[in-house]
């Protein structure tokens, strides 16, 4: 029996290498290049490896699906007869998995003899792997995650394994944990390699995106293959934010998505987020560009929004100036770059409030006054009302909302207008018509109703009681509206006081103020008010 042994001992690191060696050949169906194989002895039989690379045949010009720098397993006593069909556990150090890309030229190597039985493993620990998946347009960065304490269980002959592990997020930074199943391994074209689990990823921070903040957890399901995964999932941000402009707000949404393993692009189905209380569909693209970053373009719709949940990523304030339900459908376009997100997302399209409130009681008591009067009831104070509805078509860059076209309405009075917002430093810059229902008459009561009828037909035009040119400027918070009427611009703050007649074309200034000011001390006549 001794003799037997100390036979067997002899060249045994050559014979355990044939093995090793051949096993892969025969699995991956690849060349495999082994750089060292040690077998030890004592205090149990074990084997040692370094330097393990398995590429496709002939194909020295492509990096290796699998390169190892450290691998050890025991082996048993039996191994000193003959080789293995069971192996309990092996550690691996550092090891690269590289997918080449889809459709690449392969040479299929030679059948090898099965010299050696097939090798169940019921355990494989790795304690750093880097993915990466090469893509199939030049010019593209690979795909590369970054897997840490990956242990896979259960690894077979033409079978599924199980895995778990934990990728590191480069970004938002954080870690995901994934379990799942991988195989069996498809060795004519690595990329159709199956693959099915589950992640979990938890307190991402967003804060190193330029433009956006908040704190990110996201939970879901992956199927498919390595070249093409189907993710569906959910995420949710309860403090996202539209740094620095924004007031934060909670988003959730529910997505389905196939990810591109040749290049990370991911196309999304219709995902369906919960911005606050508001309700968003979209649907698109997120796309690599090379040595720039990621391009997002999205189809939005929102049939069931909340005016004021949009206003809250805008505007820095824990009471926004407008609330009613409101319809936006949109194109979302995101180009890449370091610049925050408000200044170089471009948001085109339209937007309906109906039924909008506002919340400043002045901006209210103007626009009851407004209808009031715009109704030819400007003696009625229970006559009137805020509750307006907007329309606009707008495009949205460099954080401007330029409208293409906007019309405001109150009960009885209707605004036409184009311009521009600026949603950073709050500016509004409008200009359109004032419709009115009531003749100029109308407007108004006693004396100054009686003297205005001979002007009626002046302002009469277009189907409306009174066509106005207008103007509407100054801050979102107290904004001023405008009205020319004989060469002159009437002013009325919306939001404070009044600022008073501003002068007429002749600058004819100190006159106004004056006729202004003498009107105010009059007394009214019998049946005329101060409306």
């Amino acid at each position: 029996m001794i003799i037997f042994v100390s036979l067997k001992m002899r060249n045994i690191d050559d014979r355990t290498r044939d093995w090793v060696v051949a096993a892969l050949q025969e699995k991956f169906k690849s060349d495999v290049d082994l750089g060292e194989l040690h077998v030890r002895l004592m205090p149990d039989l074990g084997v040692a490896g370094e330097e393990l690379s398995i590429r496709l045949h002939n194909r020295a010009d492509l990096p290796p699906m699998f390169h190892v720098a450290k691998f050890s397993f025991n082996l048993g006593w039996r191994g000193l007869l003959n080789a293995p069909h069971h192996i309990s556990g092996i550690y691996v150090e550092n090891m690269t998995i590289t997918i080449p890309p889809r459709g690449e030229k392969k040479e299929k190597p030679p059948e090898p003899k099965k010299k050696f039985p097939e090798v169940t493993i019921d355990e494989i620990v790795i304690n750093d792997t880097d993915l990466v998946i090469m893509p199939k347009k030049q010019g593209k960065a690979p795909l590369d995650f970054d897997i840490h304490d990956l242990v896979l269980k259960s690894v077979g002959p033409n079978k599924p394994f199980d895995f778990h592990g934990n990728l590191t997020n480069a970004k938002p930074q954080g870690e995901i944990a994934t379990r799942g199943t991988f195989g069996p391994w498809s060795a004519d074209e690595p990329g159709d390699t199956p693959l099915t689990g589950t992640y979990k990823f938890t307190d991402a921070d967003l804060g190193p995106f330029p433009g956006i903040a908040g704190t990110l957890s996201s939970t879901g399901d992956f199927k498919g293959k390595l070249n093409e995964i189907e993710v569906a999932g959910k995420t949710d941000t309860p403090n996202f934010s539209l740094d620095p402009v924004g007031h934060p707000v909670p988003l959730h949404t529910d997505f389905s998505a196939t990810v591109d393993g040749t290049d990370g692009d991911t196309y999304l189905h219709p995902v369906k987020a919960t911005l606050g209380k508001s309700v968003i569909n979209c649907e698109g693209s997120v796309t690599h560009v090379p040595n720039q970053g990621h391009l997002i373009q999205l189809n939005v719709d929102a049939p069931n929004a909340r005016i004021e949940d949009i206003l809250a990523l805008a505007i820095n304030s824990d009471k926004p100036f407008m609330t009613g339900p409101a319809q936006i459908k949109a194109k979302l376009t995101i180009p890449p770059g370091k610049f925050k997100v408000l200044q170089k997302m471009i948001l085109d399209g339209k937007v309906e409030i109906k039924n909008a409130n506002w919340s400043d009681p002045k901006v209210r008591d103007k626009l009851e006054s407004l209808s009031r009067h715009a109704e030819g009831k400007p003696g009625q104070e229970d006559a009137g009302s805020s509750v307006a509805n907007l329309m606009g078509d707008f495009k949205l860059a460099k954080a401007i909302i330029d409208f293409r076209s906007l019309t405001f309405s109150v009960p009885g009075a209707n605004l036409d207008l184009v311009g521009n917002y600026d949603i950073g430093e709050g500016n509004l810059d409008f200009n359109g018509h004032l419709r009115l229902q009531a003749k100029l008459s109308q407007t108004v009561t006693g004396k100054k109703s009686f003297f205005l009828k001979a002007v009626d037909p002046f302002f009469s035009k277009e189907g409306a009681g009174t066509l106005l040119p207008i103007t509407i400027t100054g801050k979102r918070d107290s904004p001023t509206l405008g009205v020319s009427a004989f060469h002159k611009t009437f002013k009325r703050s919306l939001g404070g006081e009044d600022k008073g007649d501003s002068s007429d074309d002749n600058g004819d200034k100190g006159k106004d103020a004056k006729d202004k000011s003498k009107d105010a001390n009059a007394k009214p006549s019998k049946g005329e008010s101060k409306n």
